[in-house]
């Protein structure tokens, strides 16, 4: 690549970007492929690390005509991974907690005496394993992984997927349980009710 790139700046060089110009492009990742990498590997990891720095500059290439610099390169372009970091551990952390909510909504049936309780409990996991049949046994083997303890990686090396696609399956996954389990609840919160009244009739027949 000619040395007339390499004498530019930071925002001359995105300038240029921003008329199209690939090696103007090409020489600011060279840039800051490494520091973005190093940066995102601290918070989570290098496979993760890789996806979220591709994605950034695919973003920027393809947003190159409307991103306006309001500040230098490096803090925009910093700023972006950091957010994108901490939007993809928010993530992570929101299916370890509705894993974590599911099991502890399971444990309420499992220590309640009472037989309207085991058919609660039953009926629970037979509607989780219904719906996650209808994203296929893959599904399945992830959130009973996830249920048991294991993390992205160990399931990953377990299901011989990668991190990635384990990622986007549970976020998948645990959106469309969300969007059912709330009818669920309170199916199994009246069902003492329903099963009094289909008995009503009955009762009220022997008296």
């Amino acid at each position: 690549m000619s040395n007339f790139y390499k004498t530019k700046s930071d925002e001359e060089l995105y300038e240029l970007v921003k008329d199209d110009d690939r090696d103007a492009y090409t020489e600011l990742y060279d840039r800051f492929k490494k520091p973005l990498l190093v940066f995102a590997y601290k918070k989570v990891g290098m496979d993760e690390a890789e996806d979220l720095v591709h994605d950034l500059w695919i973003k920027l290439w393809h947003n190159r005509s409307s991103i306006k610099l309001e500040r230098s390169f490096v803090s925009y372009i910093f700023g972006g991974l950091k957010n994108r970091i901490l939007d993809h551990m928010s993530k992570v952390d929101h299916a370890d907690k509705y894993v974590d909510h599911l099991k502890s909504y399971s444990s309420i049936y499992q220590h309640s005496d009472g037989a309207d309780h085991q058919i609660r409990e039953q009926l629970f996991w037979l509607q989780i394993e219904a719906l996650l049949d209808h994203y296929g046994p893959k599904a399945n083997s992830i959130i009973r992984l996830r249920m048991q303890g294991f993390n992205n990686h160990e399931i990953a090396e377990k299901l011989n997927l990668s991190e990635k696609t384990i990622r986007n399956q549970q976020s998948a996954i645990i959106k469309y349980l969300r969007s059912k389990l709330s009818i669920l609840r309170i199916f199994l919160f009246w069902l003492p009710l329903f099963c009094a009244l289909a008995f009503y009739p009955l009762i009220i027949t022997s008296c």
